[in-house]
């Protein structure tokens, strides 16, 4: 029998408390507000013990940078103070801005973009056998680094046949570290912000999308498959859904008319953590569904408990999964595309179908029956730019703007002229 006089109060009084707290941020004066950060670090003692202080930091202006960007601050600031970010020497090196860089954002990067970034900069993962950025220019000091060998790094890197994308990160964040270094006095000028990709030796990223004739003959081959792989692909097609979107999309996500896009896959996550937000701020948003669209998803809705045996005994909550797998998890996107969508391609007699190729399909053939602005509201790309990379020009639309230019511009000067008669 517990003491009745137990003061339970004192459970967890003596619990060391965590080392890596992140601090918070709060506005603070009147005329001109500012975000202030409160955080701590452990001092050490004469006599080897250690006392938590208590510390703040004025990180800017409120005008100028959200509570987001306050707290990525905040938590830059705090990897500096506590040592997490190590001690640059006087003339640091490239690896060594780069290791501070790197611990500064880490808390900001997702994992997908952690693990791409440092496989190209350290050569993990399945960039282990050819040299990363740092083992080709990571040792050079920073008082002596100019543009030649940082613009020599990105053409090996393209002449030995790295992606246009591994280069474009390359430049984007060796640019980036040396403007950290910048901005810390470290440096007087950038030499990497006049750096090229060097587009004669890269590849070119693929412009595959699919035709109308394609189209059709995808949608009838998927149909053959099932209610389900019919209505994923009529999805894709028509609302230009990214993959890691499509297959987390829940009952309560259809509306009248629309699709509400609130949720992303995070394939190198794990358990509940699969499950996240999209790509951008604007990737949250909703797309437009066609009638016929529309009721398709309606009878898929009716029908999907009977469709799949691990629902035929659950009841469906108001949040379920749209296209659970057989265990009632999302579907690995990979797997879903090797195993499903791939053999549905290969029967429409299209070998090469991925799922970047439906995204550019349907922002290509959308520009029979829409404006680039109505097409970026569907992709929900931020900029138009954007839009742009995935909108290939349709030769047949070409080919008829040019006849009907000739036809209205040319053809009244192409008649022969009239003859006045002679009085």
């Amino acid at each position: 029998m517990l003491n009745s006089f137990f003061d339970f109060r004192s459970l967890g009084r003596h619990m060391p408390r965590r080392r890596m707290e992140r601090g918070y941020v709060y506005k603070v004066g009147t005329s001109v507000q500012k975000w202030e950060g409160r955080y701590h670090v452990y001092a050490q003692l004469t006599d080897g013990t250690e006392k938590r202080r208590e510390r703040t930091k004025i990180l800017g202006e409120c005008s100028k940078m959200s509570k987001g960007e306050a707290r990525l601050a905040l938590i830059a600031h705090i990897a500096i103070a506590r040592g997490q970010a190590g001690v640059l020497p006087e003339d640091p090196t490239l690896r060594e801005i780069w290791t501070r860089y790197r611990t500064l954002k880490d808390a900001s990067w997702s994992t997908a973009t952690r693990k791409a970034v440092v496989s190209i900069f350290e050569g993990s993962g399945e960039r282990k056998k050819q040299p990363s950025v740092l083992a080709m220019i990571g040792s050079r000091r920073l008082s002596q680094l100019t543009r030649d060998p940082l613009q020599e790094c990105l053409n090996q890197m393209a002449v030995r046949g790295d992606s246009f994308s591994a280069v474009k990160k390359a430049r984007t964040y060796i640019n980036a570290a040396l403007e950290y270094a910048l901005d810390e006095n470290l440096i007087t000028k950038n030499p990497a912000r006049r750096l090229e990709l060097p587009g004669r030796h890269l590849r070119k990223p693929c412009g595959r999308f699919l035709s109308q004739d394609e189209i059709r003959r995808l949608l009838s081959s998927a149909a053959d498959s099932g209610p389900r792989e019919r209505l994923i692909v009529h999805l894709f097609v028509v609302c230009g859904l990214r993959a890691q979107e499509l297959f987390v999309l829940r009952a309560d996500d259809v509306e009248a008319g629309t699709l509400r896009i609130d949720e992303a896959l995070k394939e190198t996550e794990k358990g509940m953590a699969r499950i996240g937000e999209t790509k951008s701020l604007t990737s949250n948003g909703y797309v437009a569904l066609s009638p016929e669209l529309a009721k398709e998803l309606q009878i898929w809705l009716q029908i999907r408990n009977l469709a799949d045996p691990y629902h035929r005994t659950a009841g469906a909550p108001p949040n379920d999964l749209l296209f659970p797998s057989e265990t009632g998890t999302p579907y690995r996107i990979g797997n879903y595309l090797k195993r499903i969508l791939k053999p549905i391609a290969q029967k429409a007699d299209i070998p090469d179908l991925t799922y970047q190729a439906l995204r550019r399909t349907f922002a290509t053939q959308f520009q029979r029956y829409g404006s680039p602005k109505d097409a970026q509201a569907q992709l929900r790309h931020s900029k138009l730019e954007m839009t742009g990379w995935y909108m290939k020009q349709i030769p047949e639309s070409v080919r008829a703007a040019v006849e009907k230019m000739d036809a209205d511009l040319c053809a009244s000067a192409c008649e022969p002229a009239e003859t006045s008669s002679i009085q």
